[in-house]
């Protein structure tokens, strides 16, 4: 995979006690923020959203009765950008700041005594996730006890992502034996042929033992950054997923040995941008949230249903679909099961299928017929999808059980839905136009505009990585003034955060006298409404320093200064209104201060 200007980028990673601010690839004026945490999500009345439904074909209803449970489950992102924004101006960057989006593989973790749950979600846009997961009876009986204590001894829980990001470049090249070197690590950290922690894994190859790899060039105080591109690259060639055997060792994968043919010889030369899948694993505790808040009985119940003959040759698949909502540019999307001649009732191949968009209830059934009630009752899955005129038919997939959970991740490669969204505050200030450039379809169907009655768009996007993102957003009282983001194709939730031109302001100031005064009292006045003037001090001995103030409007960041006085009918005029982007070197002359005619960009020395 290769790397896309604009996408996170595992070079320069700044850590905060609820984020991480990974810096952009090629793109110094923009960073995205990966939180640490996930909470609950509230339903519109403020209740949480949750629910979980005990099923059985038992006479009584009770936990103790349950042949399986379905849990429902909102999840949220937690930490505010807006702290987020303020340790990166702390840092000393005046980057703009995205919620970074995750990608479709993204699970949930339960912890229930020995018992541990692994459940597959999509994240809606970057904020905001919808779990459906069918529960065995005995996690099932344990959650609901864990239900009315909210016990973290008794059940635990933690969320799953991946990061796609670009990995750290180092000046370092790597050959290894492919075969010999992914057995030797699958003995060394997987001996039970469970998975391997991620982890651990990066820990013991930032070290690697002596004759696994053949490194060329220096490591020096690299050794981390090493071990991280390394299980990382590992995981992008020989990896894949596998459910983590404890919460507290974070996510696993597991390695496979390499297929037949592949060469026998692996080079990587480390200074080659990759663009790499990361596993971050996010706090997460909905049980003690939930005993604080609400009675247990109301977030359960007991559905009984029972099994006649005719029954025992069906087999009910419930779908969920984290497909959103409005598509600008799609016409239906279906999912299609198959069962084969050999084990179908009617002898002969059968279909069955489901729209899932334009959508339907958030899940719904599709009852199988089979032939024989003691087999194993297979079946196929794929999913079309009808864009303009073309229909777009997915590969076939055995299918996973009684609960189908389709996310983006099945659809026709290599189509893509990419979602975006503004929040509310962002709204309050500005309406955005959206843009997508470099994708071969209809500009009309891959625009939208986002605003307090819409603050929401997706599209259908092919070739996510030439097509780029461009946002316009607009002055709400001033429609000319107008500020541009270009960001990658991939599905992003704008906060304020997202424009540079909101939150911490820092300036770098400097004072040249030119008279014969050497100091002076300068007010700085910010152009926000309700900014206070900050006066700062100067002398031919001290002639710089640092201007911070908040601009709590995007459109109205900018600043003014003059020389202070206590009397106001001695006070000088104001300057003009100056952006804070560039440094301010301020001329002291006979007859006033004025700013130098050629500031200096932040970081750049004056002349």
């Amino acid at each position: 995979m290769t790397a896309s200007q604009g996408m996170p980028d595992w070079q320069s990673v700044i850590r905060t006690e609820d984020f991480d601010l990974l810096g952009a690839y090629n793109d110094a004026g923009l960073r995205f923020a990966v939180p640490k945490a996930a909470h609950l999500a509230s339903k519109a009345d403020g209740s949480p959203d949750f629910f979980l439904e005990f099923l059985s074909d038992q006479n009584s209803q009770g936990p103790d009765e349950c042949q399986y449970a379905m849990l429902t489950m909102g999840l949220e992102k937690s930490g505010d950008l807006a702290t987020a924004c303020a340790a990166l101006k702390a840092a000393g960057s005046g980057a703009a700041l995205l919620a970074c989006t995750f990608t479709t593989g993204s699970y949930v973790h339960f912890e229930l005594n020995d018992t541990h749950v692994s459940a597959p979600f999509a994240w809606q846009g970057a904020g905001r996730a919808t779990l459906n997961a069918r529960l065995a009876s005995d996690a099932a009986r344990l959650f609901y006890g864990a239900l009315a204590h909210g016990n973290l001894t008794v059940a635990r829980a933690a969320i799953e992502c991946e990061v796609a990001a670009v990995l750290p470049r180092l000046d370092l090249q790597v050959r290894f034996d492919t075969e010999a070197t992914v057995r030797a690590l699958q003995q060394a950290l997987d001996g039970n042929g469970t998975g391997i922690s991620f982890a651990a894994l990066s820990a013991y190859l930032s070290t690697p033992s002596s004759g696994l790899f053949s490194v060329t060039g220096s490591v020096g105080g690299a050794a981390t950054q090493l071990g991280l591109v390394l299980a990382a690259r590992l995981r992008l060639a020989f990896g894949r997923y596998t459910a983590c055997r404890r919460i507290d060792d974070g996510p696993y994968i597991r390695l496979d040995l390499p297929a037949a043919g592949a060469a026998a010889c692996t080079h990587w030369d480390l200074r080659t941008p990759c663009l790499g899948a990361v596993p971050v694993l996010l706090r997460y505790d909905p049980f003690s949230v939930l005993a604080s808040r609400v009675a247990r009985d109301e977030l359960t119940k007991f559905t009984r249903i029972a099994r006649l003959p005719d029954q025992l040759l069906t087999r009910r698949v419930t779908i969920a679909s984290a497909i959103p909502e409005q598509l600008r540019n799609c016409e239906q999307i279906t999912v299609n099961l198959e069962v084969a001649a050999a084990d179908a009732a009617s002898g002969t191949s059968s279909a069955y299928s489901l729209d899932l968009y334009p959508p339907q209830r958030q899940s719904a059934q599709v009852d199988l017929r089979y032939a024989l009630v003691h087999s194993k009752q297979p079946y196929r899955v794929s999913v079309t999808v009808v864009q303009y005129d073309d229909v777009i038919d997915g590969p076939w997939r055995d299918g996973g059980g009684d609960y189908l959970f389709i996310d983006a991740g099945w659809l026709p490669s290599p189509t893509a839905i990419v979602t975006v969204s503004a929040a509310a505050a962002l709204l309050e200030q500005a309406v955005l136009t959206i843009g997508l450039t470099g994708a071969a379809a209809d500009p009309e169907r891959l625009g939208a505009t986002l605003e307090r009655d819409c603050p929401s768009a997706s599209f259908l996007v092919a070739a996510t990585d030439t097509a780029r993102l461009c946002i316009v957003a607009h002055n709400s009282t001033d429609p000319a003034h107008t500020i541009t983001l270009d960001l990658p194709c991939h599905s992003v939730t704008l906060e304020q955060t997202a424009f540079s031109q909101y939150g911490a302001q820092a300036v770098p100031v400097e004072v040249r006298f030119h008279a014969d005064s050497s100091c002076v009292q300068l007010e700085f006045l910010p152009e926000s409404a309700d900014a206070n003037a900050v006066l700062l001090e100067f002398s031919a001995a001290t002639p710089a320093s640092q201007l911070n103030y908040f601009a709590s409007s995007m459109f109205n960041n900018r600043y003014r200064f003059r020389v202070y006085s206590d009397r106001e009918d001695e006070s000088a005029p104001w300057s003009a209104f100056l952006p804070p982007d560039r440094a301010l070197v301020i001329g002291m002359y006979a007859d006033g201060a004025r700013a130098e005619a050629m500031p200096s960009p932040p970081g750049v020395p004056t002349p």
